[in-house]
């Protein structure tokens, strides 16, 4: 390895970037108008045939899994914002021991944002 590259990147479980793909197409604005017509026609067929709970049934599955996936993505880009902000913290002159305040508890996160805003300058 040679000084000027960075190390060579684990690349990601293929699920994992599967469940990226998916969340991403879901988040489109066209998925959404494409969900929101399928919603309406599956309502009115449900009604229309009686088997309104069948379409519950199935709306309520996919919405389950969808949960788990957003999750997934919501959680891994959350872990690296916060890779990326410890990064920032070390090479400023920043507070070092912020670094991994991810892990506190809410009470010393609340106690380190009063502390914060405590010793802001004057007009903030």
């Amino acid at each position: 390895m040679t000084a000027d590259r960075p190390p060579a990147r684990e690349r990601r479980a293929p699920t994992s970037r599967v469940i990226d793909q998916i969340t991403d197409s879901l988040g489109d604005q066209k998925a959404f108008a494409a969900a929101a017509g399928i919603v309406v026609v599956a309502l009115i067929v449900g009604l229309v045939i009686g088997r309104l709970a069948a379409v519950a049934s199935i709306a309520t599955l996919v919405t389950f899994v969808m949960v788990f996936a957003v999750q997934h993505t919501s959680s891994r880009e959350s872990r690296a914002l916060n890779v990326k902000l410890d990064e920032l913290i070390r090479v400023t002159s920043a507070r070092n021991e912020l670094i991994g305040a991810e892990d506190e508890s809410h009470a010393q996160l609340d106690e380190r944002r009063e502390q914060l805003l405590d010793e802001r300058p004057a007009g903030y």
